[in-house]
């Protein structure tokens, strides 16, 4: 649990120094203190001091002293945070959006290990895919040295990363291999994107899916709307699920892409009470029915967008309570490339909601307990056309739609990768079904249009491929029931066919597999009347 915490409390830290930086570039602190402040400083040097030199063991002063202003930090409120080197320049890789190193997506093998597997295959051009990683391969030595213990944030990432142009050797373990792989790879600039899938997810019905906000996802919006022929959609999902927020000027640049010229998109309010409006400074003349999903994940900037459109009563809002952050943070560099995020105001939507979900009984309760958010208990407001919305505890979505829970035995499967390892080995032709599933990299990457068309509507999970999975499942020592098996062959069925076209068509084709059982996105489709309604609404009242 405690690497669980400390994982979150990194995103969580991360994603609200992001927020922060929507108040401009980072400033220096350089505020003189009152000499009643240097006499209680005198207080902490001299109890520093006696630590160093008392203490039953030794301690390095750099450990003591930033842990000693983590502690000062928690006092205030969740998000005010301070940054090593390493928190800190993992803050402006985001900010800037790109970064040097390998280009894949890893997770750790099981909770707690250095060992990382590749989650999905590498995009073409990146490093990882020039020397032949696959996903599923497991990175199980950097330059020789095994990385069981290691920790991933601290050693495993920051030895994958490095600047352009040097080397990595690592050490990989494939599915279906006797002997591990040792690959050298040169690093190169990677892209962080912020926008990874915008397609049609039906005929001009678009969707767009906004991991967080950066320097480059209005760019990057532009771009996915321009794809999707945006003059031709008859409606858009625009997916802000488990998207923790970012910078504030970006999360304008998008509400204002789909807002009016001069409509209010949020509202900052400082120790001073003075009262900072932003507007839509070109605005959108587009009027397609748009749905925003969000979920318990979904904070700051995303709840901007979010609450600007709900109120302007510009899109339909479906899904779960967001997470309910409306605290903003302003950076400060302390030197030494290490910094901090200082919570300097609150921002409100449009019709004047504070959203900040309460803090009082502890921010373990805060990040991690969400009982009772769903209730709408805070201020009660109104949209442009009337609509009732409340403030406190997140934006409470038009339609509350939970996401259905995956089954025991659909865990289990996945957490021990069998899921990935069994579609490799249909994919290489290890094992034979009753269709063909076995392509190698020169056909796929040979697929037209037309062919890739034809194998997407035609590759099935068939009987005698489930009945293949059964006796792998039962060879890997999975236990499992014929009614457990049963109660789970939709979701077994659409994970099995996710990992497929994720092999064989690349990461969207896969993604797209995976959101045909996404009840929340199957909901928010059928909601796209109700949406244009609200549009037809709003039009009328004015």
């Amino acid at each position: 649990m405690r690497n669980r915490l400390g994982i979150f409390f990194l995103t969580t830290i991360l994603s609200a120094a992001l927020f922060g930086g929507w108040l401009g570039a980072p400033l220096s602190a350089s505020a003189p203190l009152s000499n009643d402040t240097e006499r209680l400083l005198k207080t902490f040097t001299g109890t520093l001091a006696l630590v160093k030199e008392h203490y039953v063991e030794p301690v390095p002063t750099q450990e003591l002293v930033e842990n000693a202003i983590r502690g000062l930090l928690r006092t205030l409120d969740p998000h005010s945070s301070f940054f090593s080197s390493s928190d800190y320049n993992r803050l402006q890789e985001e900010q800037r959006g790109k970064y040097y190193g390998l280009g894949i997506s890893i997770r750790p093998e099981s909770p707690g290990s250095g060992r990382v597997v590749v989650v999905e295959p590498p995009a073409p051009e990146t490093p990882a895919y020039r020397v032949g990683l696959k996903a599923g391969d497991v990175i199980s030595k950097i330059e020789g040295q095994p990385i069981d213990d290691w920790d991933l944030n601290k050693e495993v990432i920051p030895n994958l990363k490095g600047p352009k142009g040097t080397k990595v050797t690592i050490t990989v373990e494939r599915p279906g291999e006797a002997e591990p792989l040792e690959l050298t790879v040169v690093r190169d600039e990677i892209p962080l994107y912020t926008i990874k899938y915008a397609f049609h997810i039906r005929p001009h019905i678009g969707y767009i899916k906004i991991n967080r906000f950066s320097e480059t996802t209005r760019k990057e919006l532009d771009d996915a709307l321009e794809k999707e022929e945006e003059e031709n959609l008859k409606g858009l999902i625009l997916d802000l699920r488990d998207n923790p927020g970012g910078a504030l000027g970006q999360a304008i640049a998008v509400a204002d892409r789909f807002l009016q010229k001069n409509q209010v998109i949020v509202s900052t309010r400082s120790r001073d009470r003075k009262t900072r409006r932003f507007t839509a400074p070109k605005g959108s003349r587009s009027d397609y029915p748009m749905v925003v999903l969000i979920n318990q994940s979904s904070a700051s900037a995303s709840e901007i967008v979010a609450g600007a459109l709900q109120d302007h009563d510009r899109a339909l809002i479906v899904g779960e309570t967001s997470f309910g952050k409306a605290l903003v943070q302003t950076i400060y560099r302390l030197g030494d490339n290490k910094g901090l995020a200082l919570t300097t105001g609150k921002y409100y939507t449009p019709s004047n909601r504070l959203i900040q979900r309460d803090f009082a009984n502890s921010f373990y309760e805060y990040f991690f307990s969400r009982a009772g958010t769903h209730q709408r208990a805070g201020e009660e407001s109104r949209t442009d056309s009337g609509r009732v919305v409340f403030g406190g505890g997140g934006i409470t979505p038009d339609v509350e739609v939970s996401l259905k829970g995956y089954s025991k035995l659909g865990r289990l499967i996945d957490r021990e990768n069998l899921f990935a390892e069994f579609a490799a080995k249909l994919t290489e032709g290890a094992i034979h079904s009753d269709i063909r599933y076995e392509y190698d990299q020169q056909e796929r990457a040979g697929f037209t249009e037309e062919e890739r068309k034809g194998l997407t509507e035609g590759i099935k999970i068939t009987e005698e491929t489930l009945r293949l999975f059964k006796e792998f499942l039962s060879n890997k020592k999975v236990n499992f029931s014929e009614e457990s098996f049963e109660e789970s062959r939709q979701l077994i069925e659409n994970r099995l066919k996710q990992e497929l076209f994720l092999t064989l068509f690349g990461s969207e084709e896969g993604f797209k597999v995976g959101l045909e059982i996404d009840h929340q996105v199957q909901r928010a489709i059928e909601l796209l009347p109700q949406a244009t309604a609200l549009i037809q609404n709003n039009s009328a009242e004015k």
